[in-house]
């Protein structure tokens, strides 16, 4: 459950959480036709707690409900870092689509956002928005064709550099909503994270810093 402030609402301080389990408030969301899940944990990296996220051939979610109202609490902001070796496949392909960072910003109203992660089709009653890196060339604006209509994709660029480096993003939900759906947006019913690689069978570790939403342009 998301702590709320005149300024803020809290999804996920995992920097002031105790290392060592699940954070507080998220819980595990699988899918049926694979067999291994990915292990999530908080741990403490770098003299902070994060989430690490542990793929071995495996996929699935973490996520954490919420009622957000992005009329008023607009920017989204997370940070994240993945291994260079971590494989990232093409959303484009279901065949070929696996990532070592997804966040994803569901809007459904609560205790039905869960049809999207089990279904996965074209009878998801609710919409939602998919961020990930890719080092393709980034698009404006893009759906996932093997999902639904309603799952769109942002893709964000992303530099593969040697080690593993922080990367910092903010995003203005409600204007990419605006943007790749063309009309305005309804309460934010649940934000997850997410690494797989069942796809590819390889084997990736990937850390989530803090996630927030905020009123105004964080500096």
């Amino acid at each position: 459950m998301s702590a709320q402030t005149s300024t803020k609402v809290e999804v996920g301080l995992f920097s002031e959480m105790e290392p060592g389990d699940v954070p507080a408030g998220w819980e595990p969301l699988r899918f049926p036709s694979i067999d291994e899940d990915t292990d999530y944990i908080l741990s403490e990296e770098e003299g902070r707690v994060v989430l690490r996220a542990d793929s071995r051939g495996s996929a699935s979610a973490l996520v954490s409900r919420m009622e957000v109202d992005l009329a008023r609490y607009p920017y989204l902001s997370w940070s994240w870092k993945t291994g260079e070796d971590c494989f990232a496949g093409n959303w484009r392909r279901p065949e070929d689509d696996d990532f070592p960072l997804r966040l994803f910003v569901l809007f459904e109203g609560p205790g039905r956002f869960l049809s999207f992660f089990r279904g996965l089709g074209s009878t998801f009653p609710g919409d939602a928005i998919l961020y990930l890196t890719e080092s393709l060339p980034v698009e404006s604006e893009a759906s996932s064709s093997h999902l639904s209509d309603r799952i769109k994709v942002v893709p964000l660029s992303w530099k593969r550099e040697p080690g593993l480096t922080w990367d910092r993003r903010v995003r203005n939900v409600r204007a990419d909503y605006v943007a790749v759906f063309g009309k305005d947006p309804g309460s934010v019913a649940a934000v997850a994270v997410m690494t797989d690689t069942d796809n590819s069978g390889t084997e990736c570790v990937s850390h989530f810093g803090d996630i927030y939403f905020s009123e105004l342009m964080p500096e």
